[in-house]
Formats: C-alpha cells, structure tokens, sequence
C-alpha cells in the first residue's frame, strides 16, 4: 500500500489534483493507493499528529505558511517524496532547499498538458524507485524499459555492458537493455560486481578464471569479457584477497 497526500487552499484545484494522481497511479501500479486531500494546514497538522504513514506527498506552494508546512512534514517523514506546485512570484531559493528536498516541481500557472506530465513523472520516478528498493531486499534487480519491468536475479547476471548509450544486462543466453550510466548501475548493485573495463562489469559469481596476459575474463559458459589497463589492479588485488580468504 502506497500514502499519497495532496494538499492546497484551492478545493477545486487541490480536488484535480487528487484525481489526477488516483487515474495515473491506477494505469502505473497495481499496489493499492490511500489518497488524502487537504485543503488547510490544520487538516494536515492532524494527520501529522496522528503518525499516519507517508510515501508522497503534491503540496501547493502559495506562501510562507506552505513552506512552513513543508518543513514540518519533511521533519517527520525523512523519507517521503514531494512534488510542489509553486507560485512563480515565490522564489525557489524559499523551497528548493537541502531542508525540503523536493524531487518534482510545477510552476504556476501551469497548462493540462503540462501538469499530467510532472504528475506522471513524479509517479513514476518514485514507484520505481520504491519497486528498485524492494526488489534489492530480495536479491533482484529491476529493468524499466519500453517492455515494461523484468525482475531479474542478481545471481542470473554474467555481466553488465555499456554499448550504443545503453546498458545491457546479459544473462546467460539473454540480454536486457536500458537508458542508464554504468556507475549509477553499480550503484544499485551489491559488491558480487566487479568493474573490470570502462564499459563492463561481471558478477564474480560467475567468474572461472582471469587471463591477465590476456586481458580477459573467462566467465561461465563460454562468455568473456575484456579486462582494461586501469581496472587490471584493481581486479589482480581482489582476486588476491579472494585466495587469502580460501586459505583461511
């Protein structure tokens, strides 16, 4: 279950608010949605009082009592996400703060157009990175592409490559694909991936042997990938320290 609240002085504005984002979350995620909408600070103090849980929250930013209302819910939920739609006249040095740590922002006035784009994206950043976060705890990493969401098994990895701008995923007989950098990849991933070259890292599950001479990596079942100059230090010492610890 996913907590979304929306808040705004505006009923009418805050009420589409609410149904945008209830029509989007209904076509990105099948988790069930607790959606409430506020059109006081009060309504809000009370809902903060009561400790409810927080995922997210689209707060119409008006004045310096909005921010201040920022503030409070950022305080007591570290780690929700905010979309803010903001007036143009208030500066965004008021509420684009480390304090406040917005991920989304929509400037009024805004267009239809334009608001379902933020809203969306906003969405679908955040339920992604919730599915990316859970899916660790189980040992899975997630691909989001046109396809739609694979979830994958770290141990079915081999390697990751970077080609044509896009990272590749090989599995064993299989290879996914999606806009991303190999460092925020690495990232995502546990330690098992070694970087070994600018443009591949391997699961060291799957490791059978180096070839230093050689530059290369022998992987299971056949598959190799190229160790670089740079990286071969890197690679010859933690391979050391995997054969210290075997003799332990």
């Amino acid at each position: 279950m996913i907590t979304i609240i929306v808040y705004g002085q505006r009923r009418r504005e805050t009420e589409s608010f609410g149904e945008l984002v209830k029509d989007l979350f209904a076509y990105l995620s099948e988790e069930e949605l607790k959606l409430y909408c506020f059109t006081t600070t009060d309504m809000v103090n009370k809902y903060l009082a009561e400790g409810m849980l927080l995922d997210m929250a689209c707060v119409r930013v008006r004045g310096q009592e909005d921010i201040a209302l920022l503030h409070q819910i950022r305080g007591q939920y570290a780690q929700s996400e905010f979309l803010l739609i903001a007036d143009a006249s208030i500066s965004p040095m008021e509420y684009l703060t480390p304090s406040v740590r917005a991920a989304s922002l929509l400037l009024y006035p805004y267009e239809a157009k334009q608001k379902e784009q933020v809203f969306r994206a906003f969405l679908k950043s955040c339920l992604y990175g919730r599915a990316q976060a859970a899916a660790a705890e189980k040992g899975l990493f997630v691909v989001e592409n046109r396809e739609g969401a694979t979830a994958i098994p770290y141990s079915q990895i081999y390697y990751i490559e970077v080609r044509e701008r896009k990272i590749f995923i090989r599995l064993k007989n299989k290879e996914y694909s999606k806009y991303d950098s190999m460092e925020h990849i690495l990232e995502q991933l546990p330690d098992q991936f070694v970087r070994c070259h600018r443009s591949y890292a391997f699961n060291m599950q799957h490791l059978e042997r180096v070839r230093l001479s050689e530059n290369a990596v022998y992987l299971e079942h056949g598959l190799i990938v190229p160790l670089s100059r740079s990286y071969k230090p890197a690679v010859k010492e933690l391979l050391h320290h995997q054969e210290a610890a075997g003799r332990q």
